[in-house]
């Protein structure tokens, strides 16, 4: 094999450097990857310049990853070497730098993979976030009714149900769009103006700009709206979320808010009765999400197909550059991304 090299994040807060890295070898269940495309998402701007999560430093982030597998640890029976596949990190769950994704060869874990054909390396890593589909369809998110290919009608206790999907042009909100189109439900979203086009091409079917005042009472008027899922979860779109549920002098629409970060990431604000929310917390290996991952995650299951087949759609990749880019996407992560995923080829 070749010589490994990462982009290590030297302290908390700190700088990049590249620098050789030893290739670990995989332990049980974990799987050997050589990463030809990595995504960088917001999770790794948030560790990189406010600390949110203990890491062991130097530190290796980034996921998920496209690659071919390289060696398989004890156990492993889901995927050969030689197989091109999609997954997830590990980085944030074991917070060791062999588990990052900005590096030329890193270990995942076996559950946790997709096999993805012929499928582009850098579109796929647009692709292969298990969040959208766990954060919308699993027993501690949303508990939507599960997506297919062909999409068929919802059951008749779903039929005509609708979803608002906050912040559409995100990474995760694009994904969600498609997975809820392909559940059969009728999606709301929100973007700036400029990306539109882009939530029209993935199946949502109002759309509105999140930044215009009037939104607020076009989205009232599309209620009864059963599903509420904020991928922002910052200041400004819970505040707007909770306009459209308890604007001034006017009733409280009872809704429960699903959000990627906890509350604390909008300021806390003080939710009127009866409104609740909840910061998404998924572990594909938890025996309550056994069926889930079952479903979504094992070879020829949901995820797999709608990647193959290309039913599942999300923003276009940002190809920018080598792991000495890895920096300049955490910058352009922290001024705003959106309408595409910053991606960065190891081997660049």
């Amino acid at each position: 094999m070749s010589e490994n090299k990462a982009a290590f994040l030297l302290e908390p807060k700190g700088r990049f450097e590249v620098r050789d890295a030893p290739i670990e070898l995989p332990g049980p269940g974990e799987v050997l990857i050589k990463v030809h495309a990595v995504g960088l998402q917001p999770a790794d701007e948030k560790v990189a310049k406010l600390s949110v999560i203990p890491m062991e430093y130097p530190a290796v982030l980034g996921g998920p990853v496209g690659g071919v597998v390289q060696a398989l640890g004890q156990g492993v029976t889901k995927v050969a070497v030689g197989d091109r596949i999609s997954c997830g990190t590990l980085v944030f769950k074991q917070h060791k730098p062999k588990y990052g994704g900005t590096q030329r060869y890193t270990l995942v874990s076996e559950h946790e993979i997709i096999e993805i054909g012929d499928t582009d390396f850098k579109t796929v890593v647009t692709l292969g976030s298990y969040t959208p589909p766990s954060c919308l369809f699993a027993s501690n998110g949303l508990k939507m009714h599960y997506p297919s290919i062909p999409a068929k009608p919802l059951p008749a206790e779903e039929q005509g149900k609708k979803i608002l999907i906050w912040g559409g042009s995100s990474a995760m909100g694009s994904l969600s769009i498609s997975y809820a189109k392909q559940a059969g439900y009728t999606v709301i979203s929100t973007s700036s103006p400029h990306n539109f086009d882009l939530l029209k091409s993935l199946g949502a079917d109002h759309i509105f700009d999140h930044s215009e005042p009037a939104t607020v009472e076009k989205i009232r008027d599309l209620f009864p709206i059963d599903y509420w899922f904020d991928t922002i979860s910052l200041k400004p779109s819970v505040n707007t979320i909770l306009k459209i549920l308890a604007p001034a002098g006017k009733p409280v629409t009872k809704a429960y808010i699903h959000m990627l970060l906890p509350l604390v990431m909008a300021g806390n604000p003080i939710l009127p009765e009866n409104i609740t929310v909840g910061m998404h917390r998924f572990n594909t290996l938890a025996p309550e999400n056994a069926d889930w991952a079952k479903y979504f995650l094992s070879r020829g299951g949901f995820m797999e197909k709608g990647i193959k087949s290309g039913a599942i759609k999300g923003v276009p990749p940002h190809l920018l550059g080598g792991l000495e880019n890895v920096s300049d996407g955490i910058e352009e992560l922290h001024k705003g991304v959106s309408g595409e995923k910053i991606v960065i080829d190891p081997w660049a």
